[in-house]
């Protein structure tokens, strides 16, 4: 019997400044307000959603979310990786554990696609090359600092497969894995 790991395919979608921060200092999302005409239909996140089992995000991620006026995710299932304890909310379920032990142990509970949110998260599945698709909206401002999505080596290169330049002037590009 083979000890590789199975896991559900994951896909990560994000916004970033063209000098690759997702947050700004502080983890300041307001330069992102300008740009955020455009819907769920053009952005494709509706068909991300509709697609995924689950959400699996960082702490900081869930933190922020919280402080939202509603809840984005409706009642799609939320899996939050953290060390520290947390408050039980509906719909959502908290996990510690490396990356891949955790995406294995989902797989093995029924998750076949997964929704990667999060800095800290998306980046530790990128340098693992965990990362089945990428999306990437490319926002036409610099921020100088803040919280970069790219911090260290990549296993392998990841190939655009498709772009498009969306009303409100975000640039979204989709990457797989070479």
């Amino acid at each position: 019997m083979s000890t590789e790991l199975r896991r559900p395919r994951v896909s990560a979608f994000l916004a970033l400044s063209l000098d690759g921060f997702i947050a700004g200092e502080g983890g300041d999302l307001a330069w992102l307000a300008p740009y955020g005409g455009d819907g769920p239909e053009e952005t494709g996140y509706s068909a991300l959603m509709a697609s995924t089992d689950l959400l699996l995000m960082g702490r900081n991620s869930y933190e922020t979310v919280l402080g939202f006026p509603e809840w984005p995710y409706g009642d799609k299932p939320v899996t939050v990786l953290t060390h520290r304890p947390a408050t039980p909310r509906a719909h959502v379920s908290f996990r510690q554990g490396a990356l891949a032990q955790v995406l294995s142990e989902l797989w093995q509970e029924g998750a076949r696609h997964i929704y990667l949110d999060g800095g800290e998260v998306v980046r530790q599945g990128l340098q693992a090359g965990l990362v089945d698709e990428l999306t990437l909206f490319w926002v036409p401002v610099t921020l100088g600092g803040g919280v970069p999505l790219f911090a260290g080596p990549l296993p392998g290169a990841l190939v655009p497969v498709s772009s498009t330049v969306l009303p409100s002037g975000l640039v979204r590009v989709v990457y797989q894995p070479a």
